[in-house]
């Protein structure tokens, strides 16, 4: 598959082109015996089908680290699959130069060669090589801007992957016909909706690259929609993705920094653009340098540096050209017409306007809009009788039913045992719903109670209410960590076995001591275990409940230590605590985390590792909220970073053990 540019109003989108990573199953090796004397290729064996799909793997291994060679691979597939008559080689070998070629930007010699690979499949009568290929049409018809052509591609690609029940296929179409959709005013509803028929798609047979990508299809939506901040994290999460698949990246850093730009931040925008310029120097690809390079003359022009702006944008309108892009280039043209007004260049100015207008008028002839709602009706019309189909069926189905039923009903025999046949069938189903029922109530109540074991109540309430939660910032909250003794080198010394029970039966027990001061667990990282007093509810205690939770859990450990259960490691531990502001929020979509950031947590994970096993060190902040009921020693400054805090050691109470 091949991720292009969108062929709207300004940047890229994700589209599919499938069959571009991996070897069709389709391509298997045939046995035949060679003819002697004919003018005719002769038959293909084994060894020259073997020999075409080694040259196919090779070229697309190396495509995207050196293109020109895995044009050459190809190109010899496809020479050897001439003489030997294996049409199916040679439809591959032209569609991997045609993929190439996308890549690059080049999009008229992808076209050329997407229809050579198209013409030998539909020779074939290949109908999952015809899909592919009219979906990689539809592609850079899309990059061209010639939106009603996409279309036209993208639904006979449908038609034909629905015909073989192919999922992966099916919702690479939809996905496709959302960017379409995407562009028009009027359509919006249905580019949703496509999207959203292409995730079922692809959380079916768990797709990861295809998610990524819608997500990335919806923060471009939300953009275009003048909604940037909520794009952002559809964006971070499809950027995230590709980078954990090793996929090209610079569209949606293009689409990041047109969010930021969009937000005002131009010095954040321009550090996503300049990423994405050395992407695209890095693997060459024509389209997203040219966007780029408008995004960031977009920036120098809001910034007033015109004569940046105006070099700028020359380069993106010349590579523009170079990809026939005509969108890229009319934005090129209007952002030279702006910046030559705006340094008083009115010639050169006129000039560009004039190019620009150009540009629109070819972009929107006559013909356009009324072609765009003909395929539109063609498409929604083709659903309807499809439904239609599906409706005259099921009637069929009743009417034989029914006769079926009425021959029955000629025996009495029969009827009386239809009838109780009935009735049982409805007490099966009585009691089977109320099974049904009370163990969808015991699912329903266990997994209510893994939500609340990994999140806070109040979270997952708002979670499971709206589906997501918001970010909060708390003024003030106490944060605590805890860290076993050289933990490390025990590790090495204990069995697993040991080790593992050992840690769990310390934080079961940190646990309930939380659990009763109040307090709520944030996570464990190895041997630490880090919780905090004051959220999700805020309250005016949280530093005395904390001290006293880590006064209670030193008196455990050193319980333990004296005394330590069989099988159960003694460790010791050193604990540190401070209080200040933090955000707190939920991260991750398939594995929740209740998590707190802030220089808080940073002050606090300090003060554990700057404290000495069985003693608890604390902030200043925490000193002056509790030294009128507990006494402490002052012990010096703690330097983090560019900044110096004091440290104090808690006087154990009498009955905490020495």
């Amino acid at each position: 598959m091949v991720i292009i540019e969108k062929w709207g109003p300004k940047w890229p989108i994700f589209l599919f082109l499938f069959g571009a990573f991996m070897l069709p199953a389709h391509l298997k090796a045939q046995e035949a015996i060679p003819q002697k004397g004919s003018d005719q290729p002769r038959k293909y064996n084994q060894a020259d089908t073997v020999r075409i799909r080694s040259l196919l793997e090779q070229s697309e291994s190396v495509r995207s680290i050196n293109p020109d060679s895995s044009i050459l691979f190809a190109q010899r597939a496809v020479e050897l699959s001439g003489d030997v008559g294996y049409d199916n080689g040679k439809a591959l070998g032209f569609k991997y130069i045609g993929n190439v070629n996308f890549d690059r930007g080049n999009l008229q010699d992808a076209l050329d060669y997407y229809n050579r690979a198209l013409k030998v499949y539909e020779t074939m009568s290949d109908t999952l090589g015809i899909s592919n290929l009219q979906s990689n049409l539809g592609s850079v018809y899309a990059n061209l801007g010639d939106a009603p052509k996409a279309l036209d591609f993208y639904i006979k690609s449908l038609r034909n992957a629905q015909s073989l029940s192919d999922t992966l296929r099916i919702g690479t179409a939809y996905m496709n016909l959302g960017t379409v959709y995407q562009e028009d005013a009027t359509t919006q509803q249905q580019a949703i909706e496509s999207y959203q028929l292409a995730i079922e798609m692809f959380e079916k047979i768990d797709y990861k690259l295809g998610v990524a990508g819608t997500s990335l299809n919806f923060g471009q939506w939300y953009v275009d929609q003048g909604k940037p901040v909520e794009a952002i994290p559809y964006l971070q999460n499809a950027l995230e993705g590709f980078k954990e698949l090793g996929f090209y990246e610079a569209y949606t850093l293009n689409v990041l920094g047109q969010a930021y730009f969009e937000l005002g931040r131009y010095q954040v925008a321009e550090g996503y653009y300049q990423q994405a310029l050395a992407q695209a120097a890095e693997k060459p690809n024509l389209g997203e340098e040219s966007k780029t390079y408008l995004g960031l003359a977009d920036i120098y022009q809001k910034q007033l540096d015109n004569a940046r702006a105006i070099e700028s944008y020359k380069k993106g309108l010349d590579l523009a050209k170079q990809t026939g892009v005509l969108e890229d280039q009319g934005e090129a043209y209007s952002g030279l017409s702006e910046s030559y007004a705006a340094l008083a260049d009115f010639k050169n100015a006129f000039d560009a306007q004039q190019q620009y207008t150009v540009i629109q008028d070819s972009m929107k002839s006559e013909n356009y809009q009324a072609e765009m709602s003909k395929l539109r009706v063609q498409f929604d019309l083709e659903n309807a009788e499809q439904e239609i189909d599906l409706l005259n069926t099921r009637n069929t189905l009743n009417e034989l039913q029914i006769e079926e039923d009425a021959r029955a009903k000629r025996s009495l025999t029969i009827i009386i045992f239809l009838f109780l046949a009935i009735i049982a069938g409805f007490v099966f189903q009585y009691f089977y719903i109320k099974k049904t029922n009370k163990r969808l109530a015991f699912e329903r109540n266990r997994s209510d109670q893994i939500l609340l074991n990994i999140l806070p109540e109040e979270v997952a309430e708002e979670l499971k209410q709206k589906g997501h939660t918001e970010a909060k910032e708390f003024e003030n909250i106490t944060v605590m960590f805890t860290d076993f003794k050289a933990f490390s080198l025990v590790a090495e010394r204990v069995s697993a076995e040991k080790l593992v029970k050992s840690v769990d039966y310390y934080f079961k027990y940190f646990d309930e001591i939380i659990e009763r001061h109040g307090l709520e667990k944030i996570k464990t990282i190895g041997d630490a275990y880090m919780c905090a007093g004051g959220l999700p509810t805020p309250n005016q205690t949280h530093a005395r409940d904390a001290f006293e939770a880590a006064l209670e859990i030193l008196r455990f450990v050193k319980e333990t230590e004296l005394n330590p259960p069989k099988d159960i490691f003694p460790f010791q531990i050193r604990i540190g605590l401070s209080s200040g502001p933090v955000v707190a929020g939920v991260v991750g979509t398939k594995k929740f985390a209740y998590d707190i950031w802030g220089n808080t947590v940073n002050i606090a994970a300090r003060m554990e590792s700057g404290s000495v096993p069985g003693r608890i060190n604390v902030s200043q902040n925490i000193y002056e909220e509790l030294k009128g009921d507990y006494e402490f020693t002052y012990r010096g400054e703690l330097q983090v970073k560019s900044q110096t805090f004091k440290m104090y050691f808690a006087e154990m109470p009498e009955e905490v053990p020495a």
